[in-house]
């Protein structure tokens, strides 16, 4: 009883000090207590007390349930290294440029940018959209002299609603399909509705929201440098022709029996070696060097891919999925799951998509998903399919809300433009409240035309 006492306070502790990243002062210099040294120190913390273990550490990455927490890791970390290697080709500020020359108004662009990162979403995933999508966004503003914040958002929440299509959509998609043993012909069926609703609601919304700061013309600024762009054309080329190899490749992944993680995981490495192969072309400064024989090779580009990828999330989210394994073993998951045991389908489908989208902004959507698809197991499929909602809603509300939040905000600060938890929710808060309701409602339609 002591132990889960102190676990509950020492989870809630960390939600705390992740969200508000405190400094403190030690010998007179500043130390910024970022989600990383956060969670590392937590994670001492349950050892130290004797809650947690390493064995309980690798445990709670292995396999339960159908549900493999490695294989998430590889899909976030793996996907956040090959779209930042596309984006260090130049690609993406050329497409930016040519899409902001193409769309002549503020609706126009809105629109335009809406439907690619919707139609991307559906045959990849929502992360490989946010990561790709949000410099194109940046550049174009920039080339523009608009303001970005109403398409960042809008593509933004574009891409965590029409990431409930199909389950490669997202990664929270893969754990309910996987704890409820869903083909990705079932899972698309079901889904089908619910996700058009949810859709047409956000556009609505958004556009709604934003439609008197969307600008009447757009001018774009000629003065572009494509060569000063495009560093080397063969690596462009190159890794562009890869991306779109790779996009293939997760939009067939099904049908061809690769499984996401697996797909990601060879590109990655592809990508390594294309990235390692070009350093020594594109390093425009000397700070890594190695000897082959009686030359130098200058590595540094290679090492600035791998510093792309944002690593001090990894302690954080493998912490998330420690707490998620020792609340299973003190009883507290079944717990939980005694909780949703609704006589009304409706209330019991509503109830579910909210209570697991504000819970996906207390522990992150796919330690969350994990949880309350154990806490859900064996119950109707309503059940499941309002957890989808609200784990892919729930990354909307808050910037904690999904792993992709977490690193979008910095990829933002990367380019300058400043984004919080306060900014975020004036701007989705309540599209997301009205996204999860006519999606609810879209749920239980189903469920009764279908008589599950």
């Amino acid at each position: 009883m002591i132990a889960t006492i102190i676990t509950i306070h020492l989870f809630f502790a960390t939600v705390y000090l992740v969200i508000k990243e405190p400094e403190v002062v030690l010998k007179n210099k500043k130390i910024v207590l970022d989600y990383a040294r956060v969670s590392l120190g937590v994670l001492g913390l349950l050892i130290a007390s004797g809650i947690a273990s390493l064995t309980t550490i690798k445990s709670a990455i292995m396999p339960q349930m159908n549900i493999v927490p490695w294989q998430i890791l590889i899909i976030f970390f793996g996907s956040a290294y090959i779209c930042g290697s596309l984006d260090a080709s130049g690609i993406l500020k050329i497409i930016a440029y040519k899409f902001a020359s193409f769309s002549n108004n503020g609706k126009k662009l809105f629109f335009n940018l809406l439907f690619l990162a919707g139609i991307m979403t559906v045959f990849t995933s929502n992360d490989i959209v946010t990561l790709t999508l949000t410099p194109i966004v940046i550049y174009i503003s920039q080339y523009a002299d608009i303001d970005p914040l109403p398409y960042l958002i809008t593509i933004f929440f574009t891409s965590n609603t029409w990431s409930m299509f199909f389950y490669i959509g997202n990664p929270t998609n893969v754990i309910v399909a996987q704890a409820y043993s869903l083909t990705f012909f079932n899972y698309a069926k079901l889904m089908f509705f619910p996700t058009l609703v949810a859709i047409l609601t956000s556009v609505a919304g958004f556009y709604f929201k934003y439609r008197e700061k969307l600008p009447g013309t757009i001018n774009v600024n000629l003065d572009f440098d494509e060569k000063a762009v495009i560093k080397d054309k063969r690596y462009t080329f190159l890794s562009s022709g890869l991306f779109v190899i790779f996009f293939f490749t997760i939009a067939i992944g099904d049908l061809i029996n690769l499984q996401l993680w697996k797909s990601i995981t060879i590109f990655t490495a592809i990508y390594v070696l294309l990235n390692l192969a070009f350093s020594d072309v594109l390093s425009e400064k000397d700070e890594f060097l190695i000897e082959i024989g009686k030359f130098d090779y200058n590595i540094t580009f290679f090492v600035d891919t791998i510093k792309r990828v944002p690593w001090k999330m990894l302690p954080m989210v493998v912490t998330f999925f420690v707490f998620v394994h020792i609340f299973t073993l003190f009883g507290i998951t079944k717990f939980v799951g005694q909780l949703f045991n609704f006589k009304n389908q409706l209330i019991g489908t509503i109830f579910t998509s909210y209570v697991t989208a504000f819970a996906a902004n207390v522990m992150i959507n796919q330690p969350m998903t994990i949880f309350f698809a154990q806490a859900l197991w064996k119950k109707p499929l309503n059940y499941a399919m309002s957890l989808i909602l609200g784990s892919n809603i729930g990354g909307n509300i808050t910037l904690i809300g999904a792993l992709a939040g977490i690193m979008w905000s910095r990829i933002l600060k990367f380019y300058g433009v400043e984004m919080n938890n306060k900014k975020f929710m004036k701007e989705t808060f309540s599209v997301s409240m009205l996204t999860l309701l006519t999606t609810s409602l879209a749920i239980y339609i189903v469920t009764i035309i279908i008589k599950l």
